[in-house]
């Protein structure tokens, strides 16, 4: 898993690259840690080149969601595919922050 940030004005672009099983869950959230401590006023997620994702990385963005939130700070999620899509959906990730394909 690969993960690129890209700081434009008050948003950070976060580009995550490959799979985010299990093994890289622990590893997204000490980016989330690192990425709480920047200035940012929304943080907008690529995942167009995330072929899936583990409940385990669920969870990770649902912590950094809530820590988001409670900044003052918004979060959306971009360039999802149709399986992600869907399954943000039926978990209702939709009605907490934006999700676009």
């Amino acid at each position: 898993m690969e993960f690129r940030l890209d700081q434009k004005e008050e948003a950070i672009w976060v580009a995550i690259i490959g799979a985010v099983d299990n093994e890289h869950a622990e590893e997204l959230k000490s980016q989330f840690q690192e990425l709480l401590q920047r200035d940012f006023n929304e943080a907008v997620f690529d995942l167009t080149h995330v072929p899936f994702i583990t409940s385990s990385g669920i969870g990770k963005f649902l912590i950094f969601y809530k820590n988001v939130v409670s900044k003052g700070k918004r979060m959306r999620v971009k360039g999802i595919n149709d399986n992600l899509f869907e399954l943000f959906r039926s978990i209702k990730l939709d009605q907490l922050f934006p999700i676009e394909k």
